[in-house]
């Protein structure tokens, strides 16, 4: 367990570092820091609202409604996300 969570906090951690590049590259020099900003607020958004969202849902009805909940909302993000990339690909 503690080797997986060092594996995914690498990978994730290079994952915001490769985005952020990207990010840099793309933004205009006189407004690179108010979308990096965003950006920022943007990734730490989505990393709190699944958490207060499965915490809030657990309180009302049970920890396994809530998880499947979140897996069923991530599935559908994943395939609208496939479906948009298989639509617009080059």
């Amino acid at each position: 367990m503690l080797v997986t969570t060092a594996v995914v906090a690498v990978s994730k951690g290079l994952g915001y570092r490769g985005s952020l590049q990207v990010v840099n590259q793309v933004a205009p020099a006189d407004e690179r820091a108010a979308v990096v900003s965003s950006y920022f607020v943007c990734c730490f958004t989505g990393n709190a609202l699944p958490v207060i969202g499965v915490s809030v849902l657990a309180s009302f009805t049970s920890m396994s409604v809530a998880s499947i909940a979140f897996s069923c909302t991530i599935a559908s993000f994943a395939i609208v996300a496939l479906i948009f990339g298989l639509a617009y690909r080059r």
